[in-house]
């Protein structure tokens, strides 16, 4: 039990904190007089050697205010003196990290590990990107013996199709969800349950149903106050739409990525005749008003701050606990109504064959990759790194912060919070805090378990108690009720031939010309097809199937 302790005298509360921090976090540099407490590391890195300090960069998404620091934060100074490194940060962004990347290994100045989506994404020309770094010499496999590396050892065992051609280990999975049906929480609709209960609507059973009740939001005045503004549906982002919606509709083209036919050749999901039909009800989606007719320009965070201002009533995003958590905190802050009176995830309608599909998603999102200038000690510290921030203590660490300082752990195992958490939740806390925490608790694994979605103290204390008990009920369901797509991720992990004519992108923009179209959309989408296929597509869809095979 994890429980939230306020320390009563501040000024002790301050001396503790002043005596602690150097114990635990002193730099790498200048290590304490006892040395650090290698006990907290797993068992199979005991035997290893920290003793030569190595400089070890590392890049990463959104880490700016780590990489501006004139010093590093206690979490980064407690796992720089651990591992006896100094940690040089390199901060991308979403919008910049593929084209960063390219330009630092043409320079050969590529961090010593990086994380960067590659063979997980559902774009040909990023599966591409990987064998490229691997032809160019810009990234290393990893060592053959990864026996001091037990749980990185099992994670690259259960995706063992992630081998390159040559037999070896290049990518390191970002671990997501360790069961495969928490990944249904990848594509969830956050709906305004109230507003269906002002209008008198019901869970919808098809999709005829979803697309009067998403008209009905924009139309008949769902919040009462008399005034035509409301919004229907949308996606945040806009990459993601129909991934909830189409498991009613098509539910093997969800995602945009490669499908297997029954005679075993994979083919784009978009060149699937079903999907002529997601085609055809995304424009009446449209045409009726349901889909915000602004869909296709609006960015992520402009639908998500209409969603938590109260103008969208039907939200296409994910239902994991931070997810949740992240949302919650935008609604609070635009919203002086209840989250939790308001907001439900909405229980997915059958398809025509009569069956609930979820989403599914590979056991990893996106990769970790080291660099060709890293050499065999630097390979050994990272991958030792990676292996404890997997461990028990790690993510205790990544969770919870500094044992002694913002958390304790009682004679029974039990652990005690030390910091005042009231009116928010520990992971803005810990974040604001220790501005690390960001990288640590993402660089190595970035989901959980099921240890995530229980409504208890700790979740509570990390998420809020409304975002991790809507979260639960949602996993839940869809694992009781629901049956889950079948993906080959084999081959959808296997490298692809860039293209940009048959690209995932390209073909996202072809449907997203044919929902606000003027002519047919069947027909619309047909033409699409027909130029591509002019354009060499049927070629090209051999040519990745005959390279996996």
């Amino acid at each position: 039990m994890f429980s939230v302790t306020k320390l009563k005298n501040s000024a002790f509360a301050l001396s503790l904190i002043l005596f602690l921090i150097p114990v635990l976090s002193g730099c790498a540099s200048s290590p304490n007089a006892q040395g650090p407490d290698r006990s907290v590391l797993p068992e199979s890195l005991q035997s290893l050697s920290f003793d030569e300090h190595l400089d070890i960069s590392i890049g990463y998404w959104n880490i700016d205010e780590m990489a501006a620091a004139s010093e590093p934060d206690a979490v980064t100074q407690y796992i720089e003196e651990l591992f006896n490194i100094t940690i040089h940060p390199v901060s991308v962004s979403w919008s910049n990290y593929k084209e960063r990347y390219q330009i630092l290994s043409a320079t050969d100045s590529l961090p010593d590990v990086f994380a960067t989506l590659t063979i997980s994404s559902n774009d040909s020309n990023d599966s591409a990107l990987y064998e490229d770094m691997i032809q160019s010499g810009s990234i290393r496999p990893l060592p053959d013996d990864l026996s001091s590396y037990p749980q990185l050892e099992q994670i690259l065992s259960s995706v063992s199709y992630t081998r390159y051609s040559d037999g070896q280990f290049y990518a390191i999975p970002r671990v997501s969800f360790t069961d495969e049906i928490l990944g249904s929480t990848d594509a969830a609709l956050l709906v305004r349950r109230d507003w269906m209960d002002a209008l008198g609507i019901s869970d919808p059973q098809n999709f005829d149903e979803f697309a009067a009740m998403v008209s009905a939001f924009a139309h008949d005045d769902p919040d009462g106050n008399g005034i035509n503004d409301t919004i229907g549906y949308n996606v945040s982002p806009l990459s993601a739409l129909g991934k909830w919606v189409m498991l009613g509709i098509a539910p093997q083209c969800n995602t945009y990525s490669w499908i297997e036919q029954a005679d075993g050749r994979f083919v784009p999901s978009w060149t699937n005749d079903a999907f002529t039909e997601v085609v055809r009800c995304y424009r009446r989606l449209y045409e009726e008003g349901g889909l915000d007719p602004e869909f296709y320009s609006k960015s992520s965070e402009t639908v998500r701050e209409d969603f938590a201002s109260g103008r969208l009533g039907a939200l296409e995003y994910k239902s994991s606990p931070s997810a949740l958590m992240e949302l919650k905190q935008q609604w609070d802050a635009l919203n002086e109504l209840p989250f939790e009176e308001c907001v439900d995830v909405l229980p997915i309608f059958p398809s025509s064959d009569g069956v609930r599909y979820s989403n599914s998603s590979s056991v990893f999102w996106s990769e970790s990759y080291i660099s060709s200038s890293a050499d065999d000690a630097k390979v050994e510290r990272i991958l030792a790194l990676f292996e404890y921030l997997l461990s028990e203590e790690g993510q205790n660490l990544c969770h919870y912060g500094l044992e002694g300082v913002d958390y304790e752990r009682e004679a029974d195992g039990s652990l005690t919070c030390l910091l005042d958490t009231e009116g928010t939740d520990l992971t803005s806390v810990l974040m604001e805090k220790y501005p690390s925490i960001i990288l640590f608790n993402g660089i190595a694994s970035w989901g959980g378990g099921w240890s995530d979605f229980e409504v208890n103290e700790i979740n509570a204390l990390r998420y809020g108690e409304s975002a991790v008990r809507l979260a639960s009920q949602s996993a839940a369901w869809n694992r009781d009720n629901t049956t889950q797509i079948s993906r080959p991720y084999a081959f959808l992990n296997a490298p692809k031939e860039p293209t940009d004519q048959f690209s995932t992108s390209a073909a996202f923009s072809a449907f997203v010309r044919c929902i606000i179209g003027n002519d047919d959309p069947a027909q619309m989408w047909e033409d699409v097809l027909e130029e591509m296929r002019a354009g060499g597509l049927e070629e090209y869809i051999d040519r990745q199937n005959e390279s996996y095979h």
